[in-house]
């Protein structure tokens, strides 16, 4: 009974050294670019021609990461240049359309492929970019209240996409993913759009790159 109990107590502190591995906890922070852009409304005006106006949303920014092997939760804050565009059956016209400061928040699931130094994650989740203030016609604000910018112009997505960790030492790590975004349109396009005029995906690509400690 007593060499029973013993090699019970002998497995549970294995799989909790198991589980412990498996599941480290890692923190961290670093810089991203993030490129949005069919942000807007489109009406086909012929068989192969349509009519889109919209903006392109160009952001730079930092970001923080909570990362527990399977899972990884981000929050940032970037600063966007935002430009207009119409486009007139191929016809393209761009204006800048002043900027934006925006916090984001996403959650991915990562699957790790362990290659000794470097260990491979393909990502997949979905995210939020909230804009806190948008400047445009050389300074104008949409809103002066922040929570009714958030409400109109912020916008849900889904993400995909791959990243990897190279390990500095045991605990020190840089991180690098690859995103692309499709955002869904925000409250203020819906509200423009027509029986005819349509809202658009948002899409773009999202690169982040950091350094992080596993405990």
């Amino acid at each position: 009974m007593k060499k029973s109990i013993m090699i019970l107590v002998l497995l549970v502190f294995a799989a909790s050294g198991v589980f412990a591995q498996a599941f480290r906890v890692s923190v961290g922070g670093g810089g991203l670019f993030d490129w949005s852009f069919k942000n807007g409304l489109e009406e086909k005006i012929g068989l192969n021609k349509y009519y889109y106006t919209g903006n392109t949303n160009m952001s730079f920014g930092g970001f923080l990461f909570l990362d527990a092997t399977y899972a990884e939760l981000n929050a940032s804050f970037r600063y966007g240049l935002i430009t207009n565009v119409v486009d007139n059956a191929g016809n393209v016209k761009t204006t800048k359309a002043g900027n934006m400061m925006q916090a984001g928040v996403s959650v991915l699931g990562k699957y790790p492929l362990d290659f000794g130094a470097i260990t491979f994650f393909p990502l997949i989740g979905a995210g939020y970019n909230a804009v806190l203030i948008y400047n445009y016609d050389e300074g104008k604000k949409y809103n002066d209240s922040v929570v009714d910018t958030m409400l109109d112009l912020g916008q849900i997505c889904f993400m995909g996409g791959a990243g990897f960790d190279f390990g500095l030492t045991r605990s020190l790590f840089l991180r690098f993913e690859a995103l692309y975004q499709l955002r869904f349109a925000s409250k203020i396009a819906n509200d423009t759009a027509t029986s005819v005029r349509y809202a658009t995906l948002g899409m773009g690509p999202l690169v982040q790159v950091g350094a992080g400690y596993k405990f």
